[in-house]
């Protein structure tokens, strides 16, 4: 019930502030386990990713955003915490036993956010995660800013199958997420 409450007024008061475009929506599955996965610009990336879908989505987080004074907002927003210098076991199982049941997983495989308009190496946790759960990846790319009317843009790729992929697998998921960015909307 408090998911569903929060993820409307960020939807809502992001529209109001933010504005934003969701392209390829139709991309996200109705049902069954998947894993969005895309870049990271910022804090407010996740609006874009509720405003994309209806389905509840778990999304990783850093474990600080739990110790802060809104830590139980996060904790009804269903976010997973991982303790990225620590041991990250627990965040592990809590997302496959997840993507077991058929949930939505949000990650972002950069690990953390950043200024620059080039693409950290990824963390192979996505890939992991995708390939012990038969999983499938739903690719996105958020362009442009987070300011007032700033009309931030999230755009979705087709589906990815890892299991079909032979080449380097995380590579070739920075690369369809690179292309996203790219492209014009």
């Amino acid at each position: 019930m408090g998911y569903k409450i929060i993820s409307k007024l960020i939807i809502l008061l992001g529209n109001i502030w933010f504005g934003g475009k969701v392209i390829g929506k139709e991309n996200i599955p109705k049902e069954g386990r998947v894993i969005l996965a895309g870049n990271h610009t910022g804090n407010f990336d996740s609006y874009l990713l509720f405003k994309s879908t209806k389905r509840t989505i778990h999304i990783l987080g850093k474990i600080e955003l739990f110790n802060g004074p809104f830590g139980f907002i996060f904790k009804m927003m269903k976010l997973i915490p991982v303790d990225r210098k620590g041991d990250t076991s627990i965040a592990k199982k809590t997302t496959i036993n997840l993507l077991n049941k058929d949930e939505v997983i949000g990650i972002f495989p950069e690990g953390t956010f950043h200024k620059e308009d080039i693409l950290l190496p990824f963390k192979p946790g996505v890939i992991s995660f995708a390939s012990k759960t038969n999983s499938l990846i739903i690719p996105f790319a958020i362009t442009g800013e987070f300011k007032f009317r700033g009309n931030p843009t999230i755009k979705w790729g087709k589906p990815i199958d890892i299991t079909k992929i032979k080449t380097d697998k995380i590579k070739y998921l920075e690369n369809v997420i690179k292309d996203l960015i790219k492209e014009k909307d």
